[in-house]
């Protein structure tokens, strides 16, 4: 049953800008492959981080799509990278991280770096590391936030251990097209993801589908909250993502505990 849009309105009308970000120092280089043009950088601190700007190859609402998926994603503790919202200060402005496109001052998401990580578009390697319940959020962030164009990094060093990112192409109706009214349409409806079951951690599906039946209003509120007042989408619109993702959390858990623990 859906939530009452009454307990989300105005939930997020005190969002500003983060105070606090981590400060982009060293554009390295620019991702040797991908839509949207991300690049690698590093801050003040030396670490190291895939920054998708607002003024991607793709759509500024590209950038605020997968900010928001990657922080309500850690919530349940799915497999997605470590991201943080940073700011591209004016002493790198003009950097070119695409032919034609080049840094503009302002906050950009950021993906922290995996080292020596190879990029896939299945999801596979389950027998390796501890997969095996890295692929239950994999599953659960799929249906919970609607996922779309899914991509994988695996890190060789952590033996091939599972990471979900670029998640530009997630909520519906996908992307940058998302809107308050696909979002009314839809929570309601199954999303699941295609993939084979066989070999998930039974003991991980129980708990994945627990932190889901149980999703704390006030931490998706704090969560959307982190998402920068200045960047192309409305405090209504982030409500309804809320709404959205608070409605449909419990039949995602039942559809994820439905999967079993197959051998």
């Amino acid at each position: 049953m859906a939530v009452d849009f009454d307990k989300w309105e105005g939930n997020l009308a005190g969002r500003d800008d983060p105070l606090n970000p981590a400060v982009i120092k060293v554009p390295i280089k620019p991702s040797p492959r991908g839509g949207s043009g991300t690049f690698l950088a590093a801050d003040g601190d030396g670490e190291q981080w895939w920054v998708k700007p607002l003024n991607n190859k793709q759509d500024e609402r590209v950038t605020v799509t997968e900010a928001i998926v990657a922080a309500v994603g850690a919530l349940i503790d799915a497999p997605v990278c470590d991201s943080a919202i940073v700011f591209l200060p004016p002493e790198i402005e003009g950097w070119e991280f695409r032919p034609g496109s080049k840094i503009e001052r302002g906050y950009a998401h950021a993906s922290r770096a995996v080292t020596d990580a190879v990029e896939d578009r299945s999801l596979r390697h389950r027998e390796r590391d501890d997969n095996a319940q890295r692929h239950v959020g994999a599953f659960a962030i799929y249906d919970w936030c609607w996922g779309g164009d899914e991509q994988w990094l695996y890190a060789e060093p952590e033996d091939r251990k599972l990471y979900s990112h670029d998640h530009g192409w997630y909520l519906p109706e996908t992307g940058p097209t998302w809107d308050v009214e696909a979002l009314v349409n839809r929570v309601g409806e199954p999303h699941k993801a295609s993939w084979s079951p066989k070999g998930l951690d039974s003991a991980e599906i129980a708990a994945c589908a627990e932190r889901l039946q149980t999703p704390k209003h006030d931490e998706l509120v704090a969560t959307l909250s982190g998402i920068p007042k200045s960047w192309p989408v409305s405090d209504l619109e982030l409500e309804r993502v809320g709404w959205f993702l608070e409605s449909r959390a419990p039949e995602v858990a039942a559809r994820l505990e439905s999967m079993g623990g197959a051998p």
